[in-house]
């Protein structure tokens, strides 16, 4: 039998909470302890998601020795910081995205793994769904031709005016918050950066960009679009075209009945093929869970390379959409 991986959690924020209620089924690891700035709110938040333990601060966290590895749910600001203390203490590090605000970063973390010996993987739960899996399985085997255009875009209505991710000092922003989602699956599908990007943002009052829209044009001739909002209904769509066949589908984190198919289109004659539903909480830990075991990543799961080209491409398109030009990522 393999080893339970014993889970602590830095912060009490509202997607921490959906992370410890999506993965309290698995067999692989279990939630051990939570930490937070104020004490009455860990407390609070253990009692309300069946946390054990809780810890005076996340030092304390990361200084316990019946924990094995951390789950980061932080402000983006904070990702780093915590991620490097977590390799220091010996943990694995299951950071939600972005995992860095910059491409050294990035590499920072990498290098921290490596010394460390310790697995560290950005937290896209949709990376892990069998809906996503199909898409790259179908693009990468050659099913649909040769790839031609990539379209994601992702949206919703931030009701918050002092939400923390409308603070520019935290790392906020509409495409650090949603667009990286359909960005870091553009990467995935292309295979590699573009040679140019530009972008256009609507800036709100804080500075930061309440919604973007960006082209991407690789050398070859593939290009995409992307779109992420602060103000628009919920949505979450992406188009695949290629030379002989086209595909359609969400990229959501948890599919859910309505939502698990893959519409293929041959021409003008489309079907919709399902996939099967999945919590991606739960296939997100679980995936952590057999790579913190030693087990070899399966196909198609997030790399390295496209955790840093989305990264970068992210910074790029903010620098665009800032000079108001296209930009060489």
């Amino acid at each position: 039998m393999n080893p339970v991986l014993r889970i602590g959690v830095l912060g009490a924020a509202r997607i921490a909470a959906s992370f410890c209620q999506g993965v309290a089924p698995s067999t692989a690891l279990h939630v051990t302890a939570v930490a937070s700035r104020s004490a009455d709110r860990a407390a609070a938040f253990a009692q309300a998601n069946g946390v054990p333990r809780v810890r005076p601060d996340y030092d304390a966290l990361l200084g316990d020795a019946e924990i094995d590895a951390v789950y980061i749910a932080l402000s983006n600001d904070q990702h780093v910081l915590w991620a490097l203390r977590a390799l220091a203490a010996g943990k694995h590090v299951l950071c939600e995205k972005p995992m860095a605000l910059s491409v050294d970063d990035v590499d920072r973390l990498r290098a921290a793994a490596d010394a460390a010996g310790r697995v560290v993987m950005e937290a896209f739960p949709y990376r892990f769904q069998p809906q996503t899996l199909d898409l790259l399985t179908r693009v990468r085997g050659g099913q649909i031709g040769r790839l031609r255009q990539l379209s994601g875009m992702f949206g919703f209505t931030l009701r918050r005016d002092a939400d923390i991710r409308l603070d520019p000092a935290l790392g906020g922003g509409s495409l650090w918050d949603v667009g990286v989602y359909p960005l870091s699956l553009i990467r995935a599908l292309a295979g590699g950066l573009p040679a140019t990007v530009q972008a256009s943002a609507a800036w709100g009052g804080t500075g930061v960009d309440r919604a973007l829209a960006a082209v991407l044009v690789w050398d070859d001739g593939l290009m995409a679009t992307l779109q992420c909002w602060f103000d628009a209904v919920p949505h979450r769509h992406l188009r695949i075209v290629g030379t002989e066949s086209t595909l359609a589908s969400g990229f959501f984190n948890h599919v859910g009945p309505g939502q698990d198919w893959v519409e293929v289109a041959e021409g003008y004659d489309s079907r919709r093929e399902p996939v099967p539903q999945g919590n991606g909480f739960l296939l997100e830990a679980e995936a952590f869970a057999a790579l913190a075991r030693g087990e070899e990543p399966r196909p198609h799961w997030p790399t390295w390379a496209e955790t840093r080209d989305t990264t970068r491409l992210a910074q790029a398109l903010l620098r665009s959409a800032t000079e108001g030009r296209p930009i060489a990522p």
